[in-house]
């Protein structure tokens, strides 16, 4: 028994995000894998979950580090969080808790509202989206192909260009005349047998069936080309050939039929925006994307280029370039302050990537946790690998991960934070029967002066310029505590004069430039507490196109808080006993660093950004929500709503600062908090999981090469996919999670 253990390899991972919590499920997810190594996570501060962390407030608020939402596209997040919840049940772990199943932790919503500001009238005008439910279920049976998406897509821009809408015939009137205009491609080997079906529908006044015969004829050749197993590589090339024709076709005479609407109202832009876009991205991918040699869709192909500059290149109007789609992409993920201009410098291929993977969503566009992110997703992960033997160090902070010139990582210095009571600190407690994560750390597991130290200092141990003064340090060593290492900590930690890898940095030209080149954004959020209703508010939801029950959400609105969502389904796992708010809303957005990060012995500087990210709100909701709002305007404010409407937490508060105060923000500045970003020409110097050049290092997190590469936790659970299986590969055993990395051809 004894030469078993000392057989065992000791597997240490830095860190406890999704991806390194993700790495943690994934080894540990085999037969008998304790009989091969055994793992311990080393986490700074008291909490799980990196940047889907979540913490407790006054009434047992929710505290988020922002809004947190899952995609129907999330296969490899949909696929973890079931598994756990059937784990959790298995052995009993969550008996207590109202989500018995995984899908009862979810609301499911369909509804986006896209917003857009009109130079020319002076206006937001707006525009509602309903993306249908389909019965598929995220997590279970992969990805939707490519053919399946450009169905839905081709599905989405028929219906807008030849639904029912009430300009319908002047628009078909127009659309008859216009057809003189284009020119077939006579020429193509293929077109014989497309002819009879194109000039059908050019000679016709634009009828619903004939316009989506036309759009259905393209979205059967691409399945045919994606899936047709008879074909060989001269056939898929024409196949591909004939799609790009017929995508050039159809955008330049709905590009001429739009020009030529003369009244040009609030119906007329969104047809244009919403047509443009999906037909030029569908043109541009089968254009650069699709690699007709080797069948492939290769992103990297267009990297080196801006998403706006790419649809440029593609004849994308003024109109589309300054549209709510196009900003959806730069703002949702939050890339909108990037660039020289400051007015967003997105991948073009990680942009496209994201946008397609969006459209092959499963069962809802989105699906709202029902309770914290952490209460919802990170804990049922948590006991999971708990009771699977696996090991939490709480209160553990990296100091550096030595270089060495023997190819491996010998040393990794470390500090102790506080010293517990016991050997092992318990992080959750219950509330309405779920194992939720507090907002501070459980004093009462602490050494008792230390306790009362943190208090009276109100030293945040997960922030970088605390000030707070480390009880121990500690060496961990090669051989004795771990044989592998697994970096799961963000790239902005990484290097700098007080980076954790800066000695590898220094050293390493290829560590250099991806320090250098992956960079990052802060990121703000405010979560507001509002005691009347949306309604009471004056915000109708049908008045707003939206269905009665649903639960607003949208990325496009004005700077700097230019997300929002009503997260209103939350607060039955608070604890109001009275004076229960009517509505919760999250808001979120980037802004930018000040000229100088000041060193982390400048313990002012987060509490100054926060104060900014505060009196910045506080502005901008006296500025711009009058127009979702219009009962809670003022005279002073017509534009804006009064803060009195906002729940005061306190009870004691005498000016709107102090009552805004009391609600809960966050201006993620800290290393750790921070957005990774996919800027043009910057992927390449990512490194995947197996190129740290130490051959017990691996790598993991939304900074490095995992894919699709934008900074999202379904993203950051590809990475730790990736990480594990590394791990197993170089120990030797077998690998049997498929890891989905988006959309697949087939």
């Amino acid at each position: 028994m004894q030469n078993k253990e000392k057989s065992k390899k000791k597997i240490a991972i830095l860190g406890s995000g999704m991806s390194s919590l993700t790495t943690a499920y994934e080894l540990s997810s085999y037969k008998n894998w304790q009989d091969h190594y055994d793992i311990t996570i080393y986490q700074m501060g008291w909490r799980l979950g990196g940047k889907t962390a979540t913490g407790r407030g006054p009434n047992q608020r929710i505290q988020e580090h922002g809004i947190h939402i899952a995609q129907g596209w999330y296969e490899n997040a949909f696929r973890l969080i079931q598994d756990s919840y059937k784990e959790c049940e298995t052995h009993n772990l969550m008996p207590d808790s109202p989500f018995k199943s995984w899908d009862e932790a979810f609301d499911q919503e369909n509804t986006t509202l896209l917003t857009h500001f009109d130079s020319k009238n002076n206006k937001w005008i707006k525009k509602n989206i309903v993306f249908p439910s389909n019965e598929y279920i995220p997590g279970q049976g992969g990805p939707l192909p490519f053919s399946a998406i450009i169905h839905k897509a081709v599905g989405l821009v028929s219906e807008i260009l030849f639904g029912t809408n009430p300009n319908k015939n002047g628009l078909a009137n127009i659309a008859s005349e216009s057809h003189e205009d284009i020119k077939a491609p006579e020429h193509h080997s293929l077109w014989a047998n497309f002819k009879p079906k194109f000039e059908t529908f050019i000679k016709t006044k634009i009828f619903r069936h004939e316009g989506e015969k036309l759009l259905n004829y393209v979205a059967e050749l691409v399945q045919n080309l994606m899936t047709n197993k008879n074909h060989d590589h001269a056939q898929r090339k024409d196949h591909h050939s004939i799609i790009k024709e017929l995508l050039n076709v159809l955008f330049k005479w709905v590009t001429k039929l739009i020009d030529s609407i003369t009244e040009h109202n609030e119906y007329s832009y969104w047809l244009a925006v919403f047509v443009e876009f999906g037909l030029i991205n569908m043109k541009g991918t089968f254009e650069d994307v699709y690699n007709s040699e080797t069948h492939e869709l290769d992103y990297e192909r267009v990297n080196h280029l801006d998403y706006r500059e790419w649809l440029k290149n593609h004849g994308a109007s003024d109109r589309l370039l300054s549209s709510a789609m196009v900003r959806f992409l730069y703002t949702g993920t939050f890339h909108n302050l990037t660039g020289a201009d400051q007015q967003g410098s997105l991948a073009a291929g990680v942009g496209l990537h994201f946008l397609t993977n969006s459209a092959g969503y499963k069962g809802s566009f989105v699906w709202k946790f029902k309770a914290g992110t952490a209460d919802t997703m990170i804990t049922p992960i948590y006991l999971v690998l708990k009771n699977r033997g696996v090991k939490f160090k709480f209160f553990h902070k990296v100091e550096q991960v030595h270089y060495s010139d023997t190819g491996e990582i010998e040393n990794i210095s470390m500090a102790e934070q506080v010293t517990l009571k016991n050997d092992y600190y318990h992080p959750t407690y219950k509330l309405k029967g779920i194992d939720v994560w507090p907002g501070e750390p459980l004093y009462d597991q602490i050494d008792d002066q230390q306790a009362i130290a943190l208090r009276k200092g109100k030293y945040d141990l997960e922030e970088s310029w605390c000030g707070w003064k480390n009880v121990k340090q500690i060496s961990l060593e090669k051989g004795k505590d771990f044989d592998y290492v697994v970096l799961g900590i963000p790239i902005d930690v990484l290097g700098g004069k007080e980076g954790i890898c800066k000695e590898i940095i220094d050293k390493n030209e290829t560590w250099r430039n991806m320090y250098h080149h992956v960079k990052s954004i802060p990121t703000m959020s405010m979560q507001l507490w509002i005691k009347p209703t949306l309604k009471e508010l004056g915000m109708n939801l049908p008045d707003w196109g939206f269905p009665e029950g649903s639960l607003p959400n949208l990325v496009t609105y004005a700077e700097p808080q230019y997300s929002f969502i009503d997260m209103s389904q939350v607060m039955p796992y608070e604890d109001w006993k009275e004076d229960k708010p009517g509505v919760l809303i999250y808001y979120t957005g980037s802004f930018l660093d000040p000229e100088v990060i000041p060193p982390f012995s400048d313990h002012t500087y987060p509490h100054e950004q926060l104060e900014r990210i505060i009196r910045v709100s506080e502005q901008w909701l006296k500025d711009k929500m009058g127009w979702f709002f219009p009962n809670a305007t003022t005279f002073e404010y017509p534009e804006g709503m009064r803060l009195d409407v906002i729940h005061d937490f306190s009870k004691t508060a005498k000016t709107d600062y102090d009552r805004l105060k009391t609600q809960f923000f966050r201006a993620n500045v800290n290393p750790t908090d921070r957005y990774t970003l996919s800027l043009p020409g910057s992927n390449k110097y990512r490194l995947q999981a197996n190129e740290s050049g130490f051959d017990n290092l691996i790598l993991t997190g939304d900074w490095i090469n995992f894919g699709v590469n934008v900074g999202y936790y379904e993203g950051a659970i590809v990475s730790g996919l990736q990480a594990g299986q590394v791990v197993r590969d170089k120990l030797g055993l077998p690998n049997e999670t498929k890891i989905f990395s988006g959309v697949q051809l087939k």
